[in-house]
């Protein structure tokens, strides 16, 4: 695969956490930081079809929304849980 090759600056207890969580993770913290925007990349496009979404049929109902969080934690279990 190819890559390019950028810097970044990070916080300084940022950078530890992320080198940390890669290590426990058996990655590079390159390859860590590259999941990492890949999956933030994923969500701003969920919220900009939630956004595009209702735009075109109106706000989403508190129902519509419990609905949302329940598959959620069905999905995502103890992690969202212990994220929130």
């Amino acid at each position: 695969m190819a890559v390019k090759k950028i810097s970044v600056a990070l916080d300084p207890d940022v950078a530890e956490a992320a080198a940390l969580a890669a290590e426990a993770h058996g990655q590079s913290l390159s390859a860590w930081l590259n999941d990492a925007a890949r999956r933030q990349l994923v969500i701003e496009r969920g919220q900009r079809a939630v956004v595009e979404w209702q735009n075109e049929r109106g706000e989403l109902s508190a129902e519509e929304h419990a609905s949302a969080d329940a598959l959620l934690d069905e999905v995502l279990g103890a992690a969202r849980r212990r994220s929130a």
